[in-house]
């Protein structure tokens, strides 16, 4: 890890960045988003493990250089190795990218969903978990629990249950059942449009959203994802 991040970074690569920063339009600042082929694979999630590192709008060679190393150098943290160890995944066939995105501010809550059912394959669904800026969903520490949604989603007015509220809001609630509503139509988008057809490699879209003071979703990562279905929770036939 330290290796990589004292590596000289190629002079073409930094150029390339920083013009496309230019061609993303003015931002106070971005932030360099780490994504690995070693997460949301079967049996294993993965996420939170590595790093992503926020930049000003207006950052030099050096500071982009830096992002980059950082991130990359990330696939050896202590806790991601550890993790693929416990695992078994060959940390010599990890790979890192970056997605580079301007930064969303006055954020007040973040959240991943999964656009299937996870509980029951007959029962169409989408899975949605919130939780309040200062922890995320996908890090959460000791005891934190997201709030939690499952939106039956077969008729043409959606069923949200809710499943728990977050443990770090007193039990109210960050989401109302309209946003909820809503959100869940914006994701069953995503999955018409995004959803791999082959089901056998992937059955639904993982997908990172963030909600703003002003009540908007801003969606900043969206990838596809296989829903592994036991015995029981399979379709049935008579």
């Amino acid at each position: 890890r330290e290796a990589m991040a004292a590596a000289p970074v190629d002079p073409r690569l930094l150029t390339q960045v920083r013009a496309q920063l230019t061609r993303l339009g003015r931002s106070e600042r971005y932030i360099f988003r780490s994504s690995t082929n070693a997460e949301d694979l079967a049996g294993f999630n993965g996420a939170g493990l590595y790093e992503s590192i926020v930049v000003p709008g207006d950052a030099s060679p050096e500071v982009v250089a830096n992002a980059l190393r950082r991130v990359w150098a990330s696939v050896w943290l202590q806790r991601a190795y550890e993790e693929r160890d416990w695992f078994r995944i060959a940390h010599d066939a990890v790979a890192m990218a970056v997605l580079v995105q301007p930064f969303v501010a006055n954020v007040v809550a973040n959240g991943v969903a999964i656009t299937s059912n996870p509980y029951d394959e007959a029962r169409p669904g989408v899975f949605i978990n919130t939780q309040v800026t200062g922890s995320t969903v996908t890090g959460a520490q000791g005891n934190e629990l997201p709030e939690q949604f499952l939106v039956y989603t077969w008729a043409e007015d959606l069923e949200p249950e809710l499943l728990s509220r977050s443990s770090l809001t007193n039990g109210a609630a960050i989401l109302s059942e309209a946003e909820v509503v809503a959100l869940t139509r914006q994701l069953m988008r995503i999955h018409t449009s995004m959803a791999p057809r082959n089901v056998g490699t992937s059955n639904a879209m993982d997908v990172e959203f963030l909600l703003t003071r002003d009540r908007r979703f801003v969606f900043v990562q969206a990838r596809p994802f296989n829903v592994v279905y036991t015995a029981g929770q399979r379709w049935r036939t008579p």
